[in-house]
């Protein structure tokens, strides 16, 4: 017979066992967390796969495991699995802030900135101020080309914090966009001047000197972006290279222009708009047979599509 005393024993025995297998699960899932999110950090991304679907195993309600599944899947490239793995970390814990910012940058590198927009949107009601979030939105609002938001977002942000590099550039992109050039320009110097070692906004800077018509001020900043460039990097690169040609051309250095945009399309010969330049140098090379070729080339290649009707004009003008 079990007595009282012996019952209440058995009670307690139990009791130790549960809180010890509970103890054991914490430091297990502890352990899975700290190993996978190392393999995430390291990029072994099947290793921190396998973890993460462990720890899903163990709690298939933890929105932050589903949340990290969801990322480690989409650089596996399994975009459908990843979106999948978001909206469950979402729907688990619809107050789970992180995650719909993690989802905003899932659907910002597929190029979908409306729903990144929303979601940030989301992100910032769980941190109303972060200005990490404020500027991310502000960068998918130039995706967007919402450019006004842009620019609210940004002079906020500056109020804070007049000397952030980044967000002075980002309201440079967008000032140029709505055609405040002059005031673009200002953005892009305080820009440079904080860091002065970001290819890019010395890129956006030449295309402002284009639009003013100071070739010289451009050429330099081309320059200057192409030095700062990674080497891995030939997109980049072709594009300065490029503009670089563009702005020789304009100067009426012809075979200097040429070879910039030769060395531009050996980078990258699927840009429609370095075989428009090379056609223009050819034209006023009066090589009408060569700018010919490389305005069919660049027809093919999307141009009307991407950039509207002046290579067909060009054509019609000189090659019909």
């Amino acid at each position: 017979m079990i007595t009282r005393t012996n019952y209440l024993l058995v009670l307690i025995a139990i009791i130790i066992f549960q809180l010890q297998a509970c103890g054991q699960n914490k430091q297990k899932q502890e352990k899975l967390v700290r190993e996978s999110t190392i393999a995430f950090n390291a990029g072994h991304y099947t290793n921190a796969l396998n973890g993460f679907d462990k720890l899903i195993s163990l709690d298939s309600a933890d929105s932050a495991s589903w949340a990290f599944r969801a990322r480690t899947l989409y650089f596996l490239k399994r975009d459908d699995e990843a979106l999948f793995a978001f909206n469950k970390a979402i729907a688990i814990n619809p107050k789970y802030y992180e995650g719909y910012s993690y989802r905003a940058t899932f659907y910002s590198l597929n190029g979908q900135f409306e729903l990144a927009i929303k979601d940030i949107n989301m992100a910032l009601i769980g941190k109303k101020d972060d200005t990490k979030l404020l500027e991310t939105r502000a960068g998918y609002f130039l995706r967007s080309n919402k450019f006004d938001n842009a620019i609210s977002d940004c002079n906020y942000l500056l109020q804070l914090d007049p000397k952030n590099a980044k967000t002075l550039y980002f309201r440079g992109i967008a000032l140029k966009k709505t055609g405040n050039i002059e005031k673009a320009l200002a953005d892009f110097n305080n820009s440079i001047e904080i860091n002065p070692n970001n290819a890019e906004i010395h890129n956006d800077r030449g295309f402002v000197f284009i639009a003013q018509e100071k070739y010289n001020l451009a050429i330099a900043d081309f320059t200057k972006s192409i030095q700062l460039t990674e080497t891995k990097d030939t997109a980049g690169k072709a594009y300065s290279y490029n503009n670089l040609g563009f702005c020789q051309y304009k100067n009426g250095n012809l075979e200097q222009a040429l070879k910039d945009v030769n060395y531009s399309i050996k980078l990258l010969p699927t840009n429609p708009y370095a075989y428009r330049n090379r056609a223009l140098i050819f034209l006023e090379m009066k090589k009408k047979a060569e700018a010919c070729a490389d305005i069919e080339l660049s027809l093919q290649l999307g141009f009307t599509k991407n950039f509207g009707d002046e290579v067909i004009k060009l054509q019609i003008k000189n090659c019909k």
